[in-house]
Formats: structure tokens, C-alpha cells, sequence
């Protein structure tokens, strides 16, 4: 699945430019990476549930009403993860 992100990000440590990025989920690892501008963008990710009640890998992105977005990966193996991003345009709009 390819995401859009709207202005520079952030997920903990990781600095990730705007722009388009294809979502390859690393899940043994527990983390989600970002592939696009010829670089890669391992984000951490948080285990959610044990179990995901799907057949097939879903990916989800969307803004919940803030600075944070959350990037949603279902997976029937190895259940659901989720890594944040806080965008910087939501937070210069909120100071």
C-alpha cells in the first residue's frame, strides 16, 4: 500500500520528509518501514492485539482529529501493530 504523508513527520526518533512511501511491514522485527525517495524509514511499531481477526494483510492510515497519525498493519500471523506519527504542519497550526 503506498501512503501520502502531508508535511515532515516524525515517529520517535525517526525524521520522515513528506511525500509518497510504499508501507513494508517488518513484523518478526516489530517494526513498520517506509520505502520511498531511494531511502528507507524503519518506524517502531506497538503490538495492538495478539490475534487480528482478518484472512489478509490490511494496512490502514488516517488522522485521528490531531497531530498524530496512526499506521494500522493487520496481519493474520503475527496480529495487529500500529506506529504513530506526529506531522509537523499539525503542529505548528496547534501552538
Amino acid at each position: 500500500m503506498k501512503i501520502t504523508l502531508p508535511d515532515e513527520g516524525i515517529c520517535g526518533i525517526v525524521i520522515i520528509p513528506e511525500g509518497e512511501y510504499w508501507v513494508a511491514p517488518q513484523l518478526e522485527a516489530g517494526q513498520i518501514n517506509l520505502v520511498g525517495g531511494g531511502r528507507d524509514y524503519p518506524l517502531k511499531a506497538v503490538r495492538r492485539r495478539q490475534s487480528a481477526k482478518c484472512k489478509t494483510l490490511n494496512i490502514a492510515f488516517s488522522c485521528g482529529g490531531g497531530t498524530t497519525w496512526s499506521l494500522v498493519v493487520q496481519s493474520p500471523k503475527h496480529g495487529e501493530w500500529a506506529a504513530f506519527i506526529e506531522i509537523k504542519k499539525a503542529r505548528k497550526n496547534n501552538k
